[in-house]
């Protein structure tokens, strides 16, 4: 790869690093927090600069995306704490919900990050197939695609899925 590592690190926290510390701070509603957080983004990415391949996703596609596993393994460990220390504390049954709550939360935000790791094409399928609920005929009508084609991509990308998730 022609890039050079630095540059690339450079060129991300000089343009990117305002949008992701909003972005944390959103997620986070702490600025200490979110102003650490994104020092640790962008240790990451120095870290894993080298593996970023431009053909495969965009810079700020790829930043984001270790924004949000950082921050699912933070929010991860927060509520997993969390649920250790109330449970301790005050084992009552509404407990037990808000757990489940939390656990809905963590896998869909997982499927989230998931989906991002998709093609463009096979993310916008298993979109518009599962969260819209169009049948792969309509799918394909709407993308311009056969209707094979969209059953080959679905599979690809469920398996794709499945894998992320694993």
């Amino acid at each position: 790869m022609g890039m050079d590592k630095n540059e690339l690190v450079e060129r991300l926290y000089r343009g990117q690093r305002d949008k992701v510390f909003r972005y944390l701070y959103k997620k986070l509603n702490s600025r200490e927090e979110a102003e650490d957080m994104t020092a640790n983004v962008f240790v990451e990415v120095s870290r894993s600069a080298d593996k970023f391949d431009p053909a495969k996703a965009a810079e700020s596609t790829w930043l984001f995306s270790i924004c949000r596993n950082l921050l699912n393994r933070r929010l991860r460990d927060y509520y997993t704490h969390k649920r250790i220390y109330d449970a301790n504390l005050c084992p009552r049954e509404e407990d037990a919900c808000q757990a489940d709550d939390i656990d809905d939360f963590i896998q869909r935000d997982c499927l989230f990050d998931a989906l991002a790791l998709l093609p463009e094409t096979q993310r916008d399928i298993i979109i518009l197939r599962y969260y819209k609920g169009l049948s792969p005929a309509e799918i394909a009508e709407r993308l311009g695609l056969s209707y094979s084609n969209v059953c080959v991509r679905t599979n690809r990308a469920l398996a794709k899925l499945r894998e992320a998730l694993a």
